[in-house]
């Protein structure tokens, strides 16, 4: 009869992060390690706090799976010499399955004949395989950094202090790390520090929770973020939410309770973002708004591993943010004693990458890019102002103590100083989108900046030869090819790819920038910036819509693509769609190899092939001059309603690859010549038909 397993890994205070890990590993690691063993089981669930590490195995079976099999061995001309008896490689596989030489049998194989012979095995009970899986596994747990303590080889992310092992009530008796499985564990280290013992896997986690220990992740967070709007609504005031900060501060309690404190006013004065980075980077406090004026209040939560004197708890904590918060005013004040013009120029002592020279030359580069990018209506001075100034924080204080700051900072200082507003927000928005769920810049300065921040890192990384490789993305190059993308598709701004790469590639060149020839470092972001175009449209279409549109986008306007995407998917639900596409693959695959030349309407011999002709000879200047706005649904869409039934006609009545070489030629250039055009669209001949 199946039963629940629970393996429980007591040790000292784990740091967060290895928790986290060892969790999501755990499970995977259980499953190859039964799965080798022949231990049927059922689902699995880590749980863990900062002092336990636990998995929860359903409907463990009480016995190995038995094993009849026939094995397979050496060719049989290896196996046996000339006089039949067995050679040594035969001897080796019977020898191996405890097999003797009249039990060892031929199989007829498709490579022929092989040695086998049948394994039949009995499966162990659970009680005689669990012990040695179990403690495979706890020396298989991954941590960022192991130690060793006391006179025992074993590492492991801190010392084990206990061991639990069940399999529904029964003990599974193991040794690790010079620890024996036990049924007692410990309950919280202040609230309920004695001993006690488990009865059954099944009763483990009420166990704990009556011991004041949460061991379920999901149900501690549940638990601490409900405290937290609790606590905040207390002190009259309004959850600052940060599923950072939840994140972090789960695996740092095994008990959630809530602490509240304060500073002094006169801190309100530095800007929210500097207070709120103090608050989160050093001390891991939640922040709080006041719900009627959405300003931030001199007050702050804290998540604490006992409800023991929580006033002692806040003293602590008061004076320690007092403190920090102290040093945050000393930095902004000294900062603004120096422009941010003048700042700017000790850019030039700050490297941004050996071989593109520093910080300083970026900006320079970046500035003539985003200018370059504009369309005629952009004043330029705004342009080169806020390129100019959109790295001058990065030698400021505040920034040097919190990098996650950068631009937020430089806006404040600019504004301070009565730099233009717009000026302002691009030097904090040219950051955007940091992620894939932030949004981009909706001014078109910043929209400009941004993409031309983005697209001289790539450049000057690829011309150089930094490519991104596996995980290994040190300059996050694949984070900012599709943040342009992004900005272009969803910002004010459109991007010229190649023209972009272009000018970005001659910017370094002018710096003498030894990178390489613009043609291989350009065709290599063409196809870097495909891949993750790709990516990007695979979670709207499908694969083969999105190859078909990006084998005909030339590599330039990124919103010219995203037409041609909208224009395909649309015609692709209309109901004529699979007809159509079927006529075109054919067009293209018959006439693909015909040079492209006018149609002689004097050798259109049969009715149908006039009548397309005609059709098209009708239409083409339409669709060309569609096709070259851009206007891709309007080409499609006359395509579909007045090219269908031409081109189905054709193919019906009309035998192409005739004996007569110029009518078939003609007839060739004829379907030659609609193929090319819609491909000028998408490549009809890569989509699938569907249905």
């Amino acid at each position: 009869m199946a039963k629940n397993l629970l393996l429980e890994i007591g040790t000292e205070e784990l740091p967060a992060s290895f928790v986290a890990k060892a969790l999501e590993a755990m499970p995977e690691l259980c499953a190859k390690l039964f799965d080798a063993a022949r231990l049927s089981h059922g689902a699995m669930r880590a749980w863990g706090t900062p002092r336990r590490l636990a998995l929860f195995v359903e409907g463990v079976a009480d016995a190995q799976s038995d094993v009849n099999e026939l094995v397979m061995g050496p060719p049989k001309s290896v196996a046996f010499d000339a006089s039949g008896a067995l050679t040594k490689a035969g001897e080796a596989f019977a020898k191996k399955l405890g097999k003797s030489a009249s039990e060892v049998e031929i199989a007829e194989t498709p490579k022929g004949p092989y040695i086998a012979a049948r394994r039949d095995e009995k499966g162990r009970p659970a009680s005689e395989v669990l012990p040695e899986a179990l403690a495979r596994l706890c020396a298989q747990v991954p941590f960022q950094k192991s130690m060793r303590w006391g006179a025992g080889d074993v590492a492991f992310g801190r010392p084990v202090q206990w061991l639990v092992a069940l399999h529904g009530e029964a003990l599974v008796p193991f040794d690790f790390a010079g620890v024996s499985a036990a049924r007692s564990t410990l309950g919280h280290r202040f609230l309920a520090p004695a001993a006690f013992d488990v009865k059954s896997a099944d009763g483990w986690l009420d166990a704990l929770r009556s011991a004041h220990v949460l061991a379920d992740p999901a149900e501690r967070r549940a638990r601490m973020h409900e405290a937290l709007l609790a606590k905040a609504k207390e002190i009259s005031g309004e959850l600052i939410e940060d599923a950072f900060l939840l994140d972090e501060c789960l695996s740092l309690v095994e008990e959630p309770h809530i602490v509240a404190g304060s500073f002094e006013a006169t801190y309100l004065a530095l800007p929210e973002e500097v207070i709120v980075a103090v608050m989160r980077g050093h001390q891991r406090y939640f922040a709080v708004r006041d719900p009627q004026t959405k300003k931030l209040m001199p007050r702050y939560l804290t998540v604490a591993n006992t409800a023991n004197d929580p006033q002692k708890i806040a003293r602590g904590n008061d004076r320690v943010l007092r403190a920090r918060l102290a040093d945050a005013r000393f930095f902004v004040e000294e900062d603004q004693k120096t422009p941010l013009a003048e700042r700017a120029l000790r850019l030039s002592g700050v490297v941004f990458q050996n071989k593109l020279g520093t910080v300083a030359e970026k900006v320079e580069r970046v500035a003539a890019l985003a200018e370059s990018l504009a369309e005629a209506d952009v004043p330029r001075a705004k342009i080169a102002h806020s390129a100019q100034l959109a790295k001058a924080d990065l030698v400021s204080l505040i920034v040097g103590e919190f990098p996650e700051l950068q631009g937020l900072m430089g806006r404040y200082y600019a504004l301070a100083e009565g730099v233009d507003v717009q000026v302002a927000d691009a030097i904090r928005d040219h950051y955007l989108p940091k992620g894939a769920g932030d949004a981009v810049p909706t001014d078109v300065v910043a929209a400009l900046v941004a993409a031309a921040d983005r697209i001289d890192t790539l450049v000057g990384c690829f011309g150089i030869g930094l490519v991104p490789s596996g995980s290994a993305d040190p300059f996050a190059l694949r984070r900012a090819a599709l943040g342009v993308v992004r900005i272009a598709l969803e910002g004010p701004v459109d991007v010229d790819l190649r023209a972009a790469l272009t000018h970005a590639h001659g910017g370094l060149a002018k710096q003498d920038k030894k990178v390489a020839a613009p043609g291989e470092t350009i065709a290599k972001l063409d196809t870097f910036f495909r891949a993750r175009l790709e990516a990007f449209y695979g979670e709207k279409h499908a694969p083969d819509l999105v190859a078909a549109v990006l084998a005909a986008w030339d590599g330039s306007s990124l919103r010219d693509l995203d037409a041609r995407m909208r224009a395909v998917a649309e015609l692709r639900v209309l109901p004529q769609f699979g007809a159509l596409s079927v006529a075109f693959k054919r067009a293209y695959n018959i006439a693909k190899e015909t040079p492209d030349a006018a149609v002689d309407h004097a050798l259109l011999a049969e009715d149908a092939e006039r009548a397309l002709a005609e059709k098209f000879r009708e239409l083409r200047p339409t669709l060309d001059a569609a096709i070259s706005a851009g206007a891709y649904a309007k080409a499609l869409g006359l395509v579909a309603t007045e090219l269908r039934a031409p081109i189905d006609a054709f193919f019906e009545k009309v035998f192409v690859m005739v004996d007569d070489d110029a009518l078939k030629q003609n007839r060739l250039r004829l379907l030659g010549g609609i193929a090319r055009t819609v491909n000028r669209v998408a490549h009809f001949h890569l989509l699938v038909t569907q249905g």
